[in-house]
């Protein structure tokens, strides 16, 4: 699993199912982290009596740089991993992965800010069902 999130970066492959798999994998991660997060500012509030002035100031305290550091560093390879699937998934298909990849991140930028947030997320989710759907060696042929 390590080998298929963060290896084989210039020429992995992975099929339709595996992709799948992954890429559902990678969100419940996204989940559980920001749950962890969510959990540990409510038990804090919890701990300190409701009080709501004293919970923000517990959570101005949380913020701090170790905290937005390992959270930068999860992001990080979470995102990475997504988009390292992503690219050996459009490689399986028959097209250059990681320049496909930078084109489409770029395309759904351009749609989120020149036409509105809703059109750059419909871009990605419909790229996510392409991805799922469209079988290996599809466009050309790949040794």
């Amino acid at each position: 699993m390590i080998k298929t999130l963060f290896k084989d970066v210039a020429f992995g492959r992975i099929a339709r199912l595996s992709y799948l798999g992954h890429s559902i994998l990678l969100f419940l991660l996204l989940i559980a982290y920001m749950l962890i997060v969510v959990l540990a500012v409510g038990a804090g509030e919890h701990i300190i009596g409701g009080d709501l002035q004293q919970a923000q100031d517990q959570l101005r305290g949380m913020l701090t740089l170790p905290f937005l550091i390992i959270t930068g560093i999860v992001m990080g390879l979470l995102m990475f991993a997504g988009l390292n699937i992503m690219a050996k998934r459009i490689r399986d298909i028959g097209l250059p992965g990681w320049w496909m990849v930078l084109a489409l991140i770029v395309l759904g930028m351009l749609l989120s800010y020149f036409v509105s947030q809703q059109a750059g997320s419909g871009l990605h989710t419909l790229i996510w069902l392409l991805l799922v759907l469209i079988p290996g060696n599809a466009v050309g042929k790949q040794p």
